[in-house]
């Protein structure tokens, strides 16, 4: 008696855009290796994951891709393309961040958002401490995203291992989603 074939996992690729130093490097490895580092990135590093949500099995491929704008033409045109998910990413203690995502990062994806979900992601969470201090507040990112069409928005401290088995999950579902906006968790 023959097994059954498992059937081949789906593959989702995800690129992770955002300006330098503002957690992207830490996130990338926290999903990976479940544990977060401080590190600072080189021009693009990849990483492939595995996850199953509700009974399917899928690969993710991550890219942490560099945040320094000289970096965009060469990094775009070896990962952009056949992306499912691109994630957004800012710190939530920059705000200058998510600005640069709607005056830089925005722009560099457009020809391949069609085709491709895009998600906001907020990091460094755990240093929104002091209310005083100039943050990103969740509600305005909120805001950010479903001004500009984005599939889904959350944030995520990378230290925090629970929920970044639940940013995994969420990204998975994202790209389910097909491009359809509507997906976020808080």
């Amino acid at each position: 008696m023959t097994k059954p074939k498992t059937p081949a996992p789906v593959k989702v690729k995800c690129v992770m855009i955002g300006d330098s130093n503002i957690g992207k490097t830490t996130i990338f490895q926290a999903l990976l290796l479940n544990t977060a580092l401080e590190a600072g990135g080189d021009v693009c590093d990849s990483g492939v994951v595995e996850i199953t949500v509700e009974n399917t099995h899928y690969e993710m491929t991550l890219f942490d891709t560099s945040g320094r704008q000289s970096d965009v033409p060469l990094v775009s045109s070896l990962t952009f393309p056949k992306t499912n998910v691109f994630v957004l990413c800012y710190s939530v203690i920059t705000p200058q961040s998510l600005e640069n995502i709607e005056k830089v990062w925005l722009k560099h994806i457009e020809k391949y958002r069609k085709k491709a979900s895009t998600i906001l992601l907020g990091l460094r969470t755990d240093q929104r401490i002091d209310k005083t201090q100039n943050i990103v507040t969740y509600y305005q990112a909120k805001d950010f995203a479903e001004r500009h069409g984005v599939t889904g928005f959350t944030e995520c401290c990378a230290f925090d291992s629970d929920r970044t088995e639940i940013l995994k999950e969420f990204l998975v579902k994202c790209h389910n989603g097909n491009g359809k906006e509507g997906c976020s968790i808080q």
